[in-house]
């Protein structure tokens, strides 16, 4: 099948998945690129895949019409129709994010979560549509390797009875490098300019800190990096 026209069925609905409000409503995202692509495939969320080159299994568009559907600057040569699953089950390490909201940011913790063995990340409210063309770019398809759930912190954090949680904060917090391994452990990262939310901060009720000199605070991505790494699953 070969699509000339943008007034296509299939181009409309991948022009309107460009926002978040369309995406959420029909539970549907874009990859793009051949490796992000492959990985979608891998994970069984592929549900069509455009090709500018014409090739068993993808739709082919032509080359403007794959310049009009892509976020990036430069031509892709593959994009990915993908649907989005919410996790049923929880790991033993779980990352929860309070009200990240800049892309990089989410798109650095999800390859560090995936690297340490967090392969839970929880979605509180504010933080930013994981379903972003520059998150999932950034998370270099650890997007596809990990299990994601949204949910109301206030409600979900105290029914993890069996998890030790872990707030960050530096003004009452233990030293990370005095924290044990749990078996089950969440730890719990704030927005980039406010931290972890009041509401979510009352109801924790062990927080850590990362020790530093000459410094006063970290990027959140680092300071998750950091963590988890020092935290990580043996």
């Amino acid at each position: 099948m070969i699509i000339t026209s943008e007034t296509n069925p299939k181009i409309k609905l991948l022009l309107k998945l460009n926002t978040s409000k369309y995406r959420k409503e029909n539970g549907l995202f874009i990859v793009e690129g051949k490796h992000l692509v492959t990985e979608a495939r891998n994970k069984g969320v592929l549900v069509e895949a455009y090709s500018i080159e014409e090739k068993d299994d993808y739709i082919t568009l032509t080359k403007e019409l794959m310049k009009k559907v892509s976020n990036t600057d430069t031509l892709v040569t593959e994009i990915g129709l993908c649907k989005m699953v919410e996790a049923d089950s929880l790991s033993n390490k779980i990352l929860v994010l309070d009200g990240v909201q800049d892309p990089g940011n989410m798109g650095a913790l999800m390859r560090s979560a995936k690297a340490f063995n967090f392969n839970t990340i929880i979605l509180g409210v504010g933080c930013v549509d994981i379903y972003n063309d520059k998150v999932i770019r950034a998370s270099q398809g650890a997007i596809f390797k990990l299990n994601f759930r949204h949910e109301n912190l206030v409600e979900f954090l105290p029914k993890l009875t069996d998890y030790k949680v872990y707030g960050t904060n530096v003004v009452n917090g233990k030293p990370l490098d005095e924290v044990e391994r749990e078996e089950k452990m969440a730890i719990v990262l704030g927005n980039e300019g406010n931290g972890i939310s009041d509401q979510v901060n009352n109801i924790i009720n062990t927080n850590i800190y990362i020790p530093m000199d000459n410094t006063e605070s970290l990027n959140v991505s680092v300071a998750g990096s950091i963590i988890m790494y020092q935290l990580r699953q043996d």
